[in-house]
């Protein structure tokens, strides 16, 4: 349930997300929203057939 920037939840979608953050294991936290410095270290994975590249083409062109 992908909400757009400026699009305000109604009351029902408001009291499933609070429900679905509340259900997820105590150890469950919200993140920082950044990428660590060890991220940028680790190895790509392997896409012999380029299947990253083409989806990244394809949204730049088509749009999200």
């Amino acid at each position: 349930m992908d909400q757009p920037k400026n699009t305000r939840l109604t009351p029902e979608e408001q009291k499933l997300k609070e429900r679905l953050m509340r259900s997820g294991p105590p150890s469950m936290r919200r993140g920082s929203g950044k990428i660590s410095e060890e991220f940028w270290k680790l190895p790509r994975p392997e896409d012999p057939e380029g299947r990253a590249l083409k989806g990244l083409l394809d949204e730049r062109e088509h749009g999200r």
